[in-house]
């Protein structure tokens, strides 16, 4: 096992929401099993059109995956360049890059994440640990979340993580034991119905708060089989498009009334997952991250649902939390140390996930 200290971490995240690359430099100072942290500079670039385009496409054409990896890899290396570059900041001590995920299927044993390690070393001249799903799948979990680790290590302060971006997910400890799963579909459903508004997102929840709830539309949403599975369980992007977006196509509703609909569904499912674990809210600590974060309407409403006080953290948290805990999967994998938590994926035993290409 590695023993070194301290770490100079690099967190690649791309998120289901499409909001672009989020590069994270991150600095670690480990004392046997204390983990401190600080973000050193962060930034999240936005998708150019061909990147967009290249991402939807893999999705949905097998054929155009390969050629979707080596491009993306190569675009996640040039910008990691230019950022270091731009911040005068020294050269990691290795990458940790989720990659841009094109299917997660843990029933059919594969979980497959985008993002050429060797393109994106042409530009980084620094090891690249990536494909860190599939270990845990292997040994029969989900490969999903992959942040219940870095809540435990880095914010075991918070009885309740709470991360709400293309998906919702969430994590807890309950009597010592951490248990964390995907709750359902956030920031894509949102923003999909924003897109047909020309926009990006529905900034603060304002669209939402315009409309009215529709009834027949919200028991749609909320009658799902995944929402009333027990965990361990985990959603991938083409579940939410096929079973929630595609719902709202189905219903004759102005944009505004499926903003506030939707929006009620999320915060719903949310206090629910809450509220299943801890009987009374009222003094729960609980952090929230993601973009709906900043989502006032979503957030208000999950505080009236939960019957408790939500406070924000540092804008850095609430945007790069996501990065952040790939850094410290690195991290985790760097040091041979388990980096999923079987109580929270269901596999037979903690694996140390992640591929290392020297």
């Amino acid at each position: 096992m590695n023993n070194k200290k301290s770490y100079n971490v690099v967190g690649l995240m791309s998120g289901s929401s499409l909001d672009g690359l989020d590069i994270a430099y991150c600095r670690f100072d480990i004392q046997e099993n204390n983990f401190d942290f600080e973000i050193v500079q962060s930034i999240t670039i936005p998708f150019p059109k061909n990147i967009m385009q290249a991402l939807q496409q893999a999705v949905i054409d097998n054929n155009k995956v390969q050629e979707a990896d080596l491009l993306f890899g190569d675009f996640c290396g040039a910008e990691i360049f230019k950022f270091l570059q731009n911040n005068n900041l020294i050269l990691p001590d290795f990458i940790a890059s989720h990659g841009h995920t094109i299917a997660h299927h843990p029933e059919k044993g594969f979980s497959l994440q985008i993002g050429n390690a060797i393109n994106i070393r042409k530009h980084v001249s620094v090891p690249i640990i990536n494909d860190f799903r599939n270990a845990d799948i292997r040994a029969g979990g989900q490969g999903a979340p992959l942040v219940p680790m870095c809540d435990a290590k880095l914010f075991s302060d918070f009885e309740v993580c709470l991360n709400i971006g293309g998906i919702a997910n969430i994590s807890l400890d309950s009597n010592g034991k951490r248990f964390g799963f995907d709750i359902c579909g956030a920031n894509q459903i949102l923003n999909s119905i924003a897109g047909k508004l020309n926009m990006p997102f529905d900034d603060g929840g304002k669209i939402a708060a315009t409309g009215k709830l529709n009834q027949a539309l919200l028991q749609a949403l909320n009658a799902d089989k995944f929402l009333h599975a027990p965990f361990p369980k985990s959603l991938d992007n083409a579940y939410v498009q096929k079973h929630f977006i595609s719902i709202l196509d189905n219903f004759n509703v102005s944009l505004q009334d499926q903003m506030a609909t939707a929006t009620e569904h999320i915060a719903q499912q949310i206090s629910s997952a809450i509220q299943s674990a801890f009987s009374d809210c009222k003094q729960l600590k609980i952090l929230v991250t993601g973009g709906g974060a900043y989502n006032t309407t979503l957030v208000n409403r999950i505080a009236i649902l939960c019957n408790t006080r939500i406070q924000l953290p540092t804008d850095s948290i609430i945007q790069f939390k996501e990065a952040l805990a790939i850094a410290l999967m690195g991290v985790l994998r760097w040091k041979q140390l388990p980096n999923f938590f079987p109580s929270v994926t269901g596999a037979r035993i903690a694996v140390c996930g992640g591929e290392i290409i020297q």
